[in-house]
């Protein structure tokens, strides 16, 4: 199984590279990595969208926060998807098993994850 992959692929490229080797071995691990992570990009896009749109005040408005504050989204939306997420990844999952004939686990629902 990869290692800690949600933290590891969203920073380096070569995890990637890594992934796709893995599904070739192991179709289920990597639909489940590839889940997470894509559920890690759609929190991440969430919280972009939240921040645009609540006004921005005078205060914390500078060059500099912006970017504090997407850093912080960022290890937000990661630390999200590695702890379980929103929920969307075991439905992710499901559809990639559905389309590319993954085996999945009929006794795990969304709600179990």
């Amino acid at each position: 199984m990869l290692e800690s992959s949600v933290q590891s692929a969203y920073h380096d490229f070569s995890s990637l590279a890594q992934l796709r080797a893995q599904a070739s071995i192991e179709p289920n691990a990597a639909a489940h990595e590839v889940a997470q992570q894509f559920e890690s990009i759609f929190v991440g896009f969430m919280l972009k969208a939240m921040r645009q749109a609540t006004p921005e005040d005078s205060l914390f408005s500078s060059d500099s926060m912006r970017s504090y504050q997407q850093m912080f989204d960022s290890q937000l939306a990661l630390s999200l998807a590695d702890q379980g997420g929103i929920g969307l990844a075991p439905l992710i999952e499901k559809q990639i098993a559905a389309s590319g004939g993954v085996a999945t686990n009929p006794n795990t629902t969304a709600a179990d994850t």
